[in-house]
């Protein structure tokens, strides 16, 4: 066999390509309307850029004189209009134009910033005719604007006659215009959807559906009285993570809060609570904290309802959250555990870098580091979940003994039961008791409230026996042998035991001994 012959050797000379590089239009079909499934996320990229350019005007000290930081969000429903506009920093004149035509050449990258792929403001252009921005930032005399027409960019995509690059299509798709200022804040960016299209039952016009997206995924503050806010927030503010940000949406009574509260409702007559929090930190690859993170506990009922806003385990860059609340299944013992779980993750290293879509994160050592420190926290959730499932199994079977034991105790003291059924049913309750302390007993996993579920069940029937046993007594079989009452006894148990109800086979029972009395008369 001869040796293998390299690629390498076979090359004579390498040189750079010295041809122009072609840049198509239908990279703005990519970029507008393919890059997000979910049309509320063009909200999140919106409210993304604003929390940048307000935590830029923090660092610049322009909110010392007292305004306070926050992102507006209105709509116009008859003219089909949405507005977002922030107090951040703005964007000066000598820049705007070159930066709002700009496709993936953003400055942020390398950043603690949020966005930094320059491509996020383009996504309302899949959802809207003309999406406008304006911006005025400290000291500019004017508002400058430009107009993206998104009925224009669509001729261009689907024209083959236009033959032009991506260049050329935005120059034909885009209008600059300046405004005078004296109408217009000293400080802001604005971006106004026209004509938004209706989607998904006109989610995107709808503000109490933008209130419940933007509470789960945007940088807003934790509600005050939440038990938790302030040992959360301290914590992360000792790595950095600022306050949250107020996003006021039109209509609404105030800014927006986390979905986080003193209770959760599970349904409209349950309510669970949270009753602790779980801190962590994940370690880098390299040294350092990679991110840390906080479980908070509760009953663990079952999967919580999705209109809680705050089940399963969550990933936050910047305080956004990255992708849903299903982006860590994977690492549960069982899936279904994660719908239990209430907790996030606060990513502190740049290497952890969301993917373009913001709903997972790009492949790499520190993500598999990641996954593996989270994997050891969802698996101390999983236990948690699965212990908390036996118990309540067999609370639940507890609650069907002693619901058994009542119905024969309500038999029991029945004015025409027989003397035959009440025997039988009455060591059927004492059988329910020995059961029932057994199970209080014998479990150490019970806490006390459990244990105290149980034990008012024993003292509920054993109540209920001590008043039974005054019941006036049905007739007896004296005249009939022992051997006899025993083998009628057998049988109206094993009848009993087959009937639906206690009820049931109480009156079925009187009706078979009474056939039995009168032919034995006869």
């Amino acid at each position: 066999m001869g040796s293998a012959i390299s690629l390498a050797s076979l090359r004579t000379s390498t040189q750079r390509i010295g041809h122009e590089i072609e840049i198509g239009k239908d990279v703005l079909e990519l970029v507008t309307g393919a890059m997000y499934v979910d049309p509320l996320t063009i909200f999140r990229e919106y409210v993304q850029n604003a929390a940048d350019a307000i935590d830029e005007g923090r660092r610049l000290n322009l909110f010392s004189a007292g305004a306070k930081p926050g992102i507006e969000i209105s709509f116009n429903q008859g003219e089909r209009i949405v507005r977002i506009r922030d107090n951040g920093v703005g964007v000066p004149s000598r820049d705007f134009s070159r930066r709002l035509t700009a496709i993936g050449a953003s400055k942020k990258r390398g950043t603690n910033q949020r966005g930094f792929r320059g491509v996020g403001r383009l996504a309302g252009l899949g959802y809207a005719q003309e999406i406008v921005f304006r911006s005025r930032s400290a000291g500019d005399p004017k508002v400058f604007e430009i107009t993206w027409s998104a009925r224009k960019l669509r001729e261009c995509l689907r024209s083959n006659e236009f033959t032009g690059d991506l260049a050329s299509v935005i120059r034909e798709v885009t209008e600059l215009a300046t405004l005078p200022g004296t109408e217009w804040p000293a400080r802001f960016f604005e971006v106004e959807l026209r004509k938004v299209r209706r989607v998904r039952n006109d989610v995107l016009m709808n503000p109490a559906e933008i209130c419940s997206y933007l509470a789960q995924v945007a940088p807003v503050p934790f509600a005050a009285s939440f038990p938790y806010k302030g040992e959360i927030e301290e914590t992360l503010a000792k790595h950095g993570i600022g306050p949250g940000i107020n996003i006021v949406v039109d209509g609404q009574s105030g800014p927006l809060e986390r979905p986080f509260a003193q209770s959760i409702v599970l349904s409209e007559k349950a309510k669970d609570r949270f009753k602790g929090i779980e801190f962590f930190e994940v370690p880098g690859v390299e040294g350092g904290i990679d991110a840390i993170g906080y479980v908070l506990h509760h009953s663990y009922f079952g999967a919580l309802p999705k209109g809680t806003g705050v089940a399963g385990f969550r990933a936050r860059v910047g305080n956004m959250q990255i992708g849903g609340s299903a982006i860590f299944d994977f690492l549960f013992s069982e899936q279904r555990f994660n719908s239990w779980c209430v907790g996030e993750v606060h990513i502190l290293s740049d290497r952890l870098v969301p993917n373009g879509r913001r709903d997972e994160f790009e492949i790499n050592v520190p993500y598999q580091n990641l996954q593996g420190h989270l994997a050891a926290v969802a698996s101390r959730v999983s236990k948690l979940c699965r212990e908390k499932s036996i118990l309540r199994n067999r609370l639940r079977q507890a609650q069907i003994i002693f619901q058994n034991a009542s119905d024969r105790l309500t038999v029991i003291r029945g004015k025409e039961t027989p003397s035959m059924v009440r025997r039988y049913y009455r060591e059927a309750v004492l059988g329910a008791i020995t059961e029932l302390d057994r199970m209080k007993t014998r479990n150490d996993k019970f806490r006390d409230e459990e244990r105290a579920f149980i034990d008012g069940h024993i003292k509920a029937l054993e109540k209920g026996l001590a008043k039974a046993h005054g019941t006036r007594r049905g007739r007896t079989w004296k005249t009939v042998s022992v051997r006899k009452q025993r083998v009628l006894m057998e049988f109206v148990g094993m009848m009993l035991d087959a009937c639906d109800s206690p009820e049931e086979g109480a009156a079925l029972a009187k009706r078979i001994l009474d056939r039995a009395r009168r032919v034995k008369k006869q």
